[in-house]
């Protein structure tokens, strides 16, 4: 009570003073005079040095924001040199349709171009060529390309219906996997006459100028180097702050380059809310911006220096006045002190508020991935009991009128398929899918493509023996060795030729030559009329990677591909060639079992005699599915029986239940389908477990410790195929 009765009188006291002492008055007006002058004219001085120093800063950094704006611009010109190569390289080899386009899909030497395109500029992710409709043609990171559609990005949408030779820089993109931000830059394919080809299109990592950016040193502290487009979304920065890939509101550097291509100024809000010193530029040609700021304390680090001597001297100068103003002073410190931690509680709280909201993003795309993967297996299953209840439906319908929605809704079922492929989002190299394929139109279709393509210069025949033999191959990947060898032959004849691709039968009584296989089969002639090959080069022509040609024309892997699909599919492949007399390539299939193509007799199921012996042990917890696969393998002749779940199946196994094979899901309550695989083949039982799930491909590796007489297929599975997959395993069992 004492201290405060003695604080609360020193005003009065000191007004007492003034008014009972007139020289006080006279000294403390004259002292605060004096004190003014003193301090306007320090102050003058001290803003002059301030604006000195910011000035100095504005240049260095402007000096050097333009070396790094021209050393982006050097970077993006890079990538945008890669594309403008592409086209040109798409132009010489005489893309000029939609439809051509479409060729560089199984064009194994363009993504071979592609990949080494992409892997001499750092700052290049990806390198892809775009299709008319979007659909992704050719792709570095992988051959071949994922079947991926870029129809809705803002690159695509902005060059398909504008004619323009400027390239376009998209928003940027994050990947969800490795977190890291990309940024697509794209050009448009056109033909001659302006109509849109498609995209080529380079993937920048956006890393590249984060880690470039670090490596730089603008100030003592504070520093950063920005990355912006130019419509104010945030590309990289370093230090790294929240905000890539987004647009930050309004930024004062917007304002600047509206009136010119640089400039400097003093923002009080930087992206840390810290008040900055901002040199911008536009990089000429690509719409980005390059900033270099200072936090403002950090360039008048040396001028506080300045001012403290300043303060100094004027505090000797001013003491006596300063004793008077002793007690004013300290109120004053007490409040900026106060107002200083209001400004530090404040920036902790906003600190906290942006690590909550990163918090819960992460939170959400977490939910999102698991919400993704368990929609897909539910969709994958709905969609499993509509193909065969609608494959059911068509088999059984004889009036065409119902036959046509029927049909309809097939084909939207498999869209839906598709549709599951892009939720779970993923790519996968796709193992031999045979099939039954029809040689003679097979080799006619590659005849005319070729004829198409090779125009004039190279003339294109083709011909096939009647009653050509059933052969079961994967028809993508023969059309695919047959271009291959397409190619070659053109290649082998720069000044034109003859290019003949035959089809015909091969009696297994034939005389044995060294490569081909022994009993009947089906041989496919492709011959050309161009240098040959000297011995030396032929017996290393299916050597993996060895080429003869010049470098970017060739990879080396054509005929190696040729020749394992050959083997894998159990034929063989004989090349003839003499230099000066041309190239004769023989692929030499195996004819098809005559029991997989022989037509079920007349009023006959669509089982077979074999089916009607062969038990199935049907396991799947969702019922519709199982009950509508039952129901179809039951009518193709199979004996089913039914398990709602693993541990049922494990009973009945236990009880001695004949099965001939296991047709199970993989996501089911309690035991999975890949545990209850181990846990029958833990009791040395080798039946054959044919796994159909939604997650076929992640599932791959998986199963590799037991992979002997387990099959996967992916749903949603055409019932025929299932079938055709049963029949295969059951014939499987009986030779074992």
């Amino acid at each position: 009570m004492v201290v405060r009765s003695v604080w609360e009188s020193w005003p009065a006291r000191w007004v007492s003073h003034l008014r009972a002492s007139r020289p006080l008055r006279l000294l403390v007006v004259s002292g605060a005079v004096a004190l003014a002058v003193l301090v306007t004219a320090t102050a003058q001085y001290i803003l002059m040095l301030r604006d000195k120093e910011i000035d100095a800063a504005k240049r260095e950094l402007a000096t050097l924001n333009l070396s790094l704006a021209e050393q982006t611009a050097r970077s993006i010109q890079n990538v945008d040199l890669v594309l403008t190569s592409m086209i040109d390289q798409m132009k010489a080899e005489g893309i000029a349709t939609p439809q051509d386009m479409v060729r560089l899909r199984s064009d194994q030497e363009t993504h071979d171009l592609l990949k080494a395109k992409a892997s001499v500029v750092p700052q290049i992710d990806a390198v892809m060529v775009v299709g008319a409709d979007g659909q992704l043609l050719n792709f570095s990171r992988f051959y071949p390309a994922p079947n991926y559609s870029v129809a809705d990005r803002d690159f695509f949408q902005a060059l398909k219906d504008t004619p323009t030779d400027q390239p376009f820089l998209g928003e940027p993109v994050q990947n969800r996997a490795t977190g890291g931000w990309t940024v697509h830059l794209a050009r448009r394919v056109s033909a001659a006459n302006g109509r849109f080809l498609g995209l080529a299109v380079g993937a920048i990592d956006l890393d590249y100028f984060q880690r470039l950016y670090r490596g730089l040193r603008v100030g003592d502290t504070g520093s950063s180097i920005s990355l912006w487009r130019r419509d104010g979304i945030l590309l990289a920065r370093h230090p790294a702050l929240p905000g890539i890939g987004k647009p930050l509101g309004p930024r004062r550097f917007l304002d600047v380059l509206t009136e010119s291509e640089a400039g400097e100024f003093v923002t009080p809000d930087g992206l840390d809310a810290t008040a900055r010193v901002v040199a911008t530029r536009a990089v000429n040609a690509y719409p980005v911006v390059v900033n270099v700021t200072r936090t403002l304390d950090d360039v008048l680090q040396g001028w506080r220096a300045q001012v403290m001597t300043l303060a100094l001297a004027g505090l000797v100068g001013a003491l006596a006045l300063l004793l008077a103003l002793w007690a004013l002073a300290r109120q004053f410190r007490a409040y900026e002190t106060a107002a200083l931690a209001l400004a530090e509680t404040r920036r902790a709280m906003a600190g906290r508020e942006q690590a909550e909201l990163a918090l819960r993003q992460a939170q959400k795309m977490e939910a999102v991935g698991q919400l993704t993967g368990g929609v897909a297996h539910d969709f994958n299953n709905l969609l499993q009991a509509l193909s065969i209840n609608l494959h059911v439906l068509e088999s059984r319908c004889q009036d065409e009128r119902l036959a046509l929605p029927i049909r309809m809704a097939l084909q939207a079922v498999e869209r839906g398929s598709t549709l599951t492929q892009h939720l779970l989002a993923f790519s996968r190299r796709q193992p031999l899918r045979p099939e039954l394929v029809d040689v003679a139109a097979l080799v006619a279709g590659v005849a005319a493509l070729m004829a198409r393509t090779l125009g004039g210069v190279v003339r294109v025949e083709h011909r096939a023996d009647p009653g050509l033999w059933p052969v079961m191959i994967d028809p993508n990947q023969l059309e695919m060795a047959l271009i291959n060898l397409a190619i070659n032959a053109r290649d082998a004849m720069p000044d034109g030729g003859v290019l003949c691709l035959e089809a015909g039968n091969h009696a297994g009584n034939a005389p044995r030559q060294p490569g081909v296989p022994s009993g009947d089969g089906l041989c496919i002639t492709v011959r050309d009329t161009g240098t040959g090959m000297t011995p030396e080069v032929l017996s290393r022509a299916t050597e993996p990677f060895f080429t003869t040609k010049e470098v970017g024309r060739g990879t080396g892997l054509g005929l190696a591909m040729v020749q394992s699909l050959a083997n894998r599919s159990g034929g063989g492949l004989v090349i003839d060639s003499q230099l000066g007399h041309g190239t004769t390539v023989r692929l030499f299939l195996p004819r098809a079992n005559p029991d997989a193509v022989a037509a079920p007799p007349p009023g006959a199921s669509t089982g077979s005699e074999a089916d009607s012996a062969c038990s199935i042990l049907l396991v799947d917890d969702e019922d519709l599915v199982r009950g509508a696969t039952a129901d179809f393998l039951t009518q193709a002749g199979f004996a089913v029986q039914e398990a709602a779940d693993a541990e049922t199946a494990l009973r009945l196994l236990e009880r001695g239940a004949a099965v001939d094979v296991i047709v199970t899901d993989h996501m089911m309550p309690g035991m999975n389908g890949l545990d209850m695989v181990r846990a029958i083949r833990a009791r040395n039982n080798p039946v054959p477990i044919l796994m159909v799930t939604g997650f076929a491909e992640e599932l791959r590796t998986d199963v590799a410790g037991v992979s002997d007489g387990l099959s996967l297929l992916a749903k949603p599975v055409v019932p025929q195929s299932l079938v055709r997959s049963i029949r295969a395993m059951a014939s499987m069992s009986t030779a074992a």
